[in-house]
């Protein structure tokens, strides 16, 4: 089979893209939880290396087993938390037995047990004046050993005798463990200078405004890369600026790194990943809890439209409580589908109701909470229904879609104004979208992550 320089060049590039947005996704990546992904990040290690520094600020470092991309930017924001297998959160007790499990682990050379590194963290709080014994209880038990499957999750810890989870059914159990001590290591992100401290390393990374251009355009980078969509009025006044003024630059820069595409609206930008791309929780999902909120977000966005740029519409709370009452009921319809088929569980009516509303809400479909919901323009991404299991809801003779009536007569009255824009964003659309049309004419020849970034080519600006 025949091949030409442009086909050898298309396959090149699409590795390099396929190893950026593994390392964004993941941003510790080993050989062993990652066995596709990390050889294509040690063949291109130099030219990850460089865009990534140059592009968005980040330090990556590739090690002959593993490697880390130290982020800096919107961590706040964007960062999710750890959770145990069940989903549910760290508690400050498991995030505490994880730094004391580090600490040990750091310094390990060889095999061990879990028993010997109980003994080994409990000696390191008491030296560190911390109350924290794993053998103390049931549940300090289960928060040590979810932080030692966190561990092993990252693949800086391998099971090779036994299970974790046995020692958490059963105190006596003492499963082997083979730490990965460089992989360790890397788990924590250092301080990139001597002279840093946590406070000042802290504050710059989380400086959402910078005073200078090139490094505002930097966290406007990183802004798009780490969020579902960055809408414009949530943006301070020069961030605003900025956006609307490099947009087009930000979307080549990040789409020679990554091989996305970008979706510009009035209402703000989003990056569109490939399919296989895993940064973000896949939605929708074939399963019910992601059934039911594309059913809820299509039919709320099909009554809720604004008519006009919105970055989010209020949700009545009886139009909420209606919705979610026929889609996640007993009576549901979907219900008895789904109750006849040989699919997942259905979690019960208030469990589904519950996680439909978290999982919108991580996503950033939902903002608020109970009585005070808000739909963001990003739900009109899944189309816009109104679905016929929902009856309409009667208010003052009217119901239907929150679009303007355009049917109305001379003699109907005044037609409702529009919701206020607080900040005056919105009413800066034409604007933004003539900026928009003025600045694509020098996409192509801006920075595509091609020039030096704000810490130079030495890699001694990343956090």
């Amino acid at each position: 089979m025949e091949t030409n320089a442009y086909s050898e060049d298309a396959a090149l590039i699409g590795e390099r893209q396929a190893a950026a947005r593994a390392l964004l996704a993941h941003p510790l990546l080993t050989e062993r939880t990652h066995p596709a992904e990390f050889p294509l990040v040690r063949s291109h290690a130099e030219w990850l290396i460089q865009r990534f520094q140059r592009v968005l600020g980040y330090r990556l470092t590739v090690a002959a087993d593993h490697a880390r991309l130290v982020k800096r930017g919107p961590a706040t924001e964007t960062a999710r938390p750890l959770t145990r297998p069940t989903g549910a959160p760290f508690t400050p007790r498991t995030h505490t037995y994880l730094a004391l499990a580090l600490a040990v682990l750091v310094e390990e050379q060889g095999p061990t047990t879990v028993l010997r590194l109980a003994d080994q963290v409990r000696s390191a709080a008491h030296e560190a004046g911390i109350d924290a014994d794993p053998a103390r209880s049931l549940g300090e038990r289960r928060a040590f050993c979810a932080a030692l499957r966190h561990l092993a999750g990252l693949g800086a810890l391998t099971e090779t005798s036994g299970a974790i989870a046995d020692h958490q059914a059963d105190p006596a159990a003492d499963p082997h463990l083979l730490p990965r001590t460089q992989v360790l290591r890397s788990v924590a992100a250092h301080l990139p200078r001597a002279d840093d401290d946590q406070d000042s390393f802290l504050a710059a990374a989380s400086d959402a405004d910078p005073d200078g251009d090139q490094q505002g355009e930097t966290v406007l980078r990183r802004l798009l890369a780490e969020t579902a969509v960055v809408y414009r009025e949530e943006l301070p006044d020069r961030q605003r600026d900025r956006l609307a003024a490099h947009q087009w630059r930000a979307a080549a820069a990040l789409g020679n790194l990554l091989g996305c595409d970008t979706e510009i609206r009035a209402e703000g930008v989003a990056l569109v990943m490939p399919d296989e791309a895993g940064a973000r929780p896949a939605f929708p999902s074939d399963d019910p809890v992601g059934q039911v909120a594309l059913s809820l977000v299509r039919h709320l966005s099909g009554r809720l439209h604004p008519g006009r740029p919105a970055t989010s519409v209020p949700v009545p709370e009886r139009e909420m409580d209606t919705a979610l009452e026929a889609l996640c009921g007993v009576d549901a319809p979907a219900r008895a589908e789904w109750a006849r088929t040989a699919g997942p569980e259905v979690p019960d009516p208030a469990r589904l109701r519950e996680r439909v509303l978290a999982l919108l809400s991580g996503l950033g479909l939902l903002r608020g909470g109970p009585g005070h919901w808000r739909l963001t323009a990003a739900a009109a991404r899944y189309g816009s229904e109104a679905d016929e299991y929902v009856p309409p809801i009667q208010d003052n003779d009217l119901h239907g879609r929150t679009r303007p009536d355009k049917t109305r007569g001379s003699g109907d009255g005044p037609a409702p104004e529009a919701p206020a824009d607080p900040q005056g964003d919105l009413s800066r659309v034409a604007s933004v979208l003539q900026a928009v049309a003025n600045e694509k004419v020098s996409a192509s020849s801006g920075d595509t992550g091609d020039q030096p970034g704000p810490g130079g080519g030495n890699g001694d600006g990343s956090g």
